[in-house]
Protein backbone atom coordinates (compact mmCIF):
# COMPACT_ATOMS: atom_id res chain seq x y z
CA UNK A 1 0.00 0.00 0.00
CA UNK A 2 1.00 3.42 -1.15
CA UNK A 3 1.18 6.27 1.63
CA UNK A 4 2.65 9.99 0.53
CA UNK A 5 4.43 11.99 2.87
CA UNK A 6 2.16 14.68 4.75
CA UNK A 7 3.44 18.32 4.15
CA UNK A 8 3.03 21.06 6.46
CA UNK A 9 2.57 24.28 5.91
CA UNK A 10 5.35 25.74 8.39
CA UNK A 11 7.27 23.08 6.09
CA UNK A 12 6.26 24.57 2.65
CA UNK A 13 7.44 28.30 3.57
CA UNK A 14 10.64 27.19 4.91
CA UNK A 15 11.78 25.42 1.95
CA UNK A 16 10.10 27.96 -0.43
CA UNK A 17 12.13 30.95 1.97
CA UNK A 18 15.07 28.66 1.58
CA UNK A 19 15.38 28.90 -2.35
CA UNK A 20 13.89 33.10 -2.70
CA UNK A 21 16.90 33.60 -0.02
CA UNK A 22 19.63 31.82 -2.03
CA UNK A 23 18.68 33.53 -5.42
CA UNK A 24 18.85 36.72 -3.58
CA UNK A 25 22.02 36.31 -2.55
CA UNK A 26 23.11 35.65 -6.70
CA UNK A 27 22.55 39.72 -6.76
CA UNK A 28 25.64 40.51 -6.10
CA UNK A 29 27.28 39.01 -7.97
CA UNK A 30 25.38 40.94 -10.98
CA UNK A 31 27.62 43.91 -9.98
CA UNK A 32 30.79 42.16 -10.96
CA UNK A 33 32.50 43.05 -14.01
CA UNK A 34 32.47 39.30 -15.48
CA UNK A 35 29.53 37.03 -15.68
CA UNK A 36 31.41 33.86 -14.71
CA UNK A 37 30.76 34.90 -10.56
CA UNK A 38 27.04 34.78 -11.31
CA UNK A 39 27.20 31.67 -13.71
CA UNK A 40 28.61 29.41 -11.06
CA UNK A 41 26.63 30.94 -7.96
CA UNK A 42 23.31 30.22 -10.45
CA UNK A 43 24.32 26.95 -11.45
CA UNK A 44 24.92 25.82 -7.53
CA UNK A 45 21.44 27.21 -6.45
CA UNK A 46 20.17 25.38 -9.52
CA UNK A 47 21.46 22.20 -8.51
CA UNK A 48 20.39 22.74 -4.26
CA UNK A 49 16.91 23.72 -5.86
CA UNK A 50 16.28 21.28 -8.18
CA UNK A 51 17.61 18.65 -5.15
CA UNK A 52 15.21 19.79 -2.66
CA UNK A 53 12.46 20.06 -5.24
CA UNK A 54 12.63 16.25 -6.05
CA UNK A 55 13.04 15.23 -2.60
CA UNK A 56 9.93 17.35 -1.65
CA UNK A 57 8.09 15.59 -4.63
CA UNK A 58 9.34 11.70 -4.02
CA UNK A 59 9.04 11.65 -0.40
CA UNK A 60 6.93 8.57 0.28
CA UNK A 61 6.33 5.20 1.92
CA UNK A 62 5.20 1.61 0.83
CA UNK A 63 3.72 -1.22 2.43
CA UNK A 64 4.61 -4.32 0.98
CA UNK A 65 4.48 -7.76 1.77
CA UNK A 66 6.35 -8.06 5.29
CA UNK A 67 8.23 -4.63 4.86
CA UNK A 68 8.02 -1.07 4.64
CA UNK A 69 9.77 0.96 2.24
CA UNK A 70 10.32 4.31 1.73
CA UNK A 71 11.74 7.01 -0.20
CA UNK A 72 12.96 10.67 -0.30
CA UNK A 73 14.59 11.57 -2.99
CA UNK A 74 18.02 10.24 -3.40
CA UNK A 75 17.30 8.24 -0.25
CA UNK A 76 15.82 5.32 0.19
CA UNK A 77 15.32 1.67 2.41
CA UNK A 78 13.56 -1.07 3.69
CA UNK A 79 12.38 -2.16 7.11
CA UNK A 80 11.23 -5.48 7.45
CA UNK A 81 7.80 -5.15 10.00
CA UNK A 82 8.15 -7.88 12.05
CA UNK A 83 11.44 -6.53 13.29
CA UNK A 84 9.37 -3.02 14.53
CA UNK A 85 9.12 -2.79 17.88
CA UNK A 86 7.68 0.33 18.99
CA UNK A 87 5.63 3.79 17.19
CA UNK A 88 6.00 6.97 19.03
CA UNK A 89 4.12 9.93 17.62
CA UNK A 90 5.86 13.12 17.51
CA UNK A 91 5.23 16.88 16.92
CA UNK A 92 7.79 19.08 16.83
CA UNK A 93 10.41 20.38 14.08
CA UNK A 94 13.36 18.82 16.63
CA UNK A 95 13.36 15.13 16.09
CA UNK A 96 15.67 12.77 18.24
CA UNK A 97 16.34 10.47 15.20
CA UNK A 98 18.85 10.14 12.55
CA UNK A 99 16.79 9.82 9.21
CA UNK A 100 13.66 11.24 8.67
CA UNK A 101 12.53 10.71 4.79
CA UNK A 102 9.15 13.38 6.79
CA UNK A 103 7.69 16.66 5.36
CA UNK A 104 6.12 17.33 8.33
CA UNK A 105 6.62 18.11 11.76
CA UNK A 106 3.74 16.04 12.91
CA UNK A 107 4.68 12.09 12.35
CA UNK A 108 5.87 9.04 13.65
CA UNK A 109 9.37 7.57 15.10
CA UNK A 110 9.33 3.91 14.30
CA UNK A 111 12.08 1.58 16.37
CA UNK A 112 13.25 -1.43 15.00
CA UNK A 113 15.57 -3.94 15.62
CA UNK A 114 17.46 -3.12 18.63
CA UNK A 115 18.77 0.85 18.22
CA UNK A 116 17.78 1.64 15.01
CA UNK A 117 15.17 4.30 14.55
CA UNK A 118 13.32 6.38 11.73
CA UNK A 119 10.80 9.41 11.52
CA UNK A 120 8.34 9.14 8.86
CA UNK A 121 5.16 11.23 8.42
CA UNK A 122 2.59 9.69 6.43
CA UNK A 123 -0.55 11.37 5.45
CA UNK A 124 -2.62 8.81 6.33
CA UNK A 125 -0.77 7.79 9.81
CA UNK A 126 -3.90 5.85 11.57
CA UNK A 127 -4.10 3.58 8.18
CA UNK A 128 -0.67 3.04 7.42
CA UNK A 129 -0.42 2.17 11.94
CA UNK A 130 -3.07 -0.15 11.57
CA UNK A 131 -1.26 -2.08 8.42
CA UNK A 132 1.65 -2.33 10.38
CA UNK A 133 -0.45 -4.11 12.86
CA UNK A 134 -1.83 -6.02 10.50
CA UNK A 135 1.26 -8.12 9.91
CA UNK A 136 3.42 -7.37 13.45
CA UNK A 137 0.63 -6.94 16.27
CA UNK A 138 3.91 -7.20 18.93
CA UNK A 139 4.30 -3.51 18.29
CA UNK A 140 4.28 -0.86 21.02
CA UNK A 141 1.95 2.35 20.25
CA UNK A 142 3.68 5.26 22.44
CA UNK A 143 1.56 8.05 22.48
CA UNK A 144 -1.53 9.26 19.93
CA UNK A 145 -2.19 12.23 18.57
CA UNK A 146 -4.59 13.25 20.99
CA UNK A 147 -1.19 13.52 24.00
CA UNK A 148 0.36 15.63 21.49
Amino acid sequence: MFFKSATSKINKYILIGAIVFMYLMTIPTLYDDSIEPFLIIFGINLIITLFLLWTYKTTFYILKNDTLIWKSGPFKGTIEIKNINKIEYHKGIIVPTIWKPALSHIGLIITYNKYDDIYISPEKSEQFITQLLETNPNITIKNTPYDL
